[in-house]
């Protein structure tokens, strides 16, 4: 398990919403229906920006006749002005075109100006000399157009490149999402006389957030909620590396304070303290509904009691993991009672800002479990994210987010 740590962090030095309701079912993220761009991984490919040999694909007949009338005006200020000659001034229309229209066109509009030069421009005093003024006129027309087709080609090659690596990312990141998604569960714990639900919706296409529920022996449920320090590829890898040491340290028979333990070993040799994670780690036993935990460093967790209406908050119990080489931390316990309804979360919840700059908060989590007391998990779920959304009156968020709820059926009760 170290070397497999190891080697994932290795590779650091973009998934979509993920929901999971209980009784074993699995189903996307409730009805907020969370549709965003930051989940799929997939942008819309725009049209092209520049196409070979011009900067659009054909002519473009609005942009030809804004060129013609352009020229035609220099024509015409040509022929009023017999004085000086106004013939470099077609040279703007000529760049304009250049830029806009088809290579064709340009060197076709390049002799029209050429020739609307030699016809309207001031008379010439000999033959010769009106033969070289035409050629420096061509020469001089015909020199800034290819300068500028040039131009134009290169940033044909520089927007083609930079669209194929944008597409070679978004893949890698919808792999990297599909990669994420197989560490968290496929289907909610089917626990007798309780309901669970779970979604997570990561930032930029994947995170450094994680939940999980582990079957432990003896007939207990494991819960974990984790939020790895930082955004992006970097903390997904290092999530994937911690979900797999709380999986394969719960096939023993330890301790929570022992796993936490062996996982702050592992992150801080890693990082030294500068990559650490914030977690829940939770063991509930369904029968008695003696739930233990451990809260360290993460947000205060909500258990809310049905029969008192009242919120209580599980603070943090020690530091996060990883930040320092030795971590104490030992376990407290809870009994749950009929009704109650546990909401986990990470801080993309109550840290999401509205356009003032206000925080959502974890008051409003209390507001919307007590004023709905026959939701069900999902149903708070969805609650919860339909809320953030409509505090934040956007869709996309600047932390990953993740929600977990589980609820104590009131049918327990004897």
């Amino acid at each position: 398990m170290n070397n497999f740590i190891r080697n994932v962090a290795s590779v650091e030095n973009k998934s979509g919403v993920h929901s999971v309701a209980g009784n074993g079912t699995s189903r996307p993220a409730g009805s907020a229906d969370p549709s965003s761009t930051a989940g799929d991984g997939h942008a819309q490919r725009p049209l092209p920006v520049l196409a070979e040999g011009s900067s659009i694909d054909g002519i473009q007949w609005l942009s030809f006749a804004l060129v013609a009338g352009a020229i035609a005006c220099v024509a015409y200020a040509d022929y009023l002005v017999k004085s000086i000659s106004l013939s470099y001034l077609y040279i703007l229309p000529l760049v304009v075109a250049a830029i806009l229209l088809p290579r064709r066109i340009t060197f076709t509009l390049t002799l029209i100006c050429v020739f609307l030069h030699d016809l309207l421009g001031r008379p010439y005093s000999t033959l010769l000399v009106r033969i070289a003024d035409n050629l420096i006129a061509l020469i001089g027309f015909a020199f800034v157009v290819a300068v500028i087709h040039k131009f134009v080609a290169r940033q044909n090659s520089l927007s083609g490149l930079i669209r194929r690596q944008r597409d070679d990312l978004l893949k890698e990141v919808d792999l990297a999402a599909s990669v994420q998604r197989l560490f968290l569960p496929l289907n909610g714990p089917a626990i007798p006389g309780y309901d669970s639900a779970a979604m997570m919706y990561p930032a930029r296409g994947v995170g450094g957030d994680y939940y999980d529920y582990i079957p432990l022996p003896n007939h207990k449920v494991g819960l974990v909620i984790a939020d790895v320090a930082g955004k992006g590829v970097a903390a997904a890898l290092l999530m994937a590396a911690a979900s797999a040491a709380v999986r394969v340290d719960a096939n023993d028979p330890r301790r929570i304070s022992e796993t936490i333990d062996r996982l702050n070993q592992e992150l801080h040799g890693l990082s030294d303290g500068s990559r650490f994670m914030t977690m829940i780690l939770g063991e509930l036993e369904p029968e008695s509904r003696l739930l233990r935990y451990a809260n360290c460093g993460h947000n205060p967790a909500l258990l809310f009691r049905a029969a008192q209406a009242q919120a209580r908050w599980l603070s943090a119990t020690c530091t996060p993991v990883g930040l320092f080489p030795i971590l104490h931390c030992e376990p407290e316990q809870i009994t749950l009672e009929s009704g109650d309804v546990m909401v986990w979360y990470t801080d993309g919840l109550t840290e999401a800002e509205n356009p003032a700059g206000e925080q959502f908060g974890p008051k409003k989590i209390s507001d919307i479990v007590r004023s709905n007391p026959n939701a069900s998990a999902q149903e708070i779920v969805d609650l919860l994210y339909q809320e953030v959304i409509n505090f934040s009156e956007r869709d996309t968020f600047d932390d990953d987010l993740t929600i977990m709820v589980l609820k104590v059926e009131p049918a327990l009760e004897q």
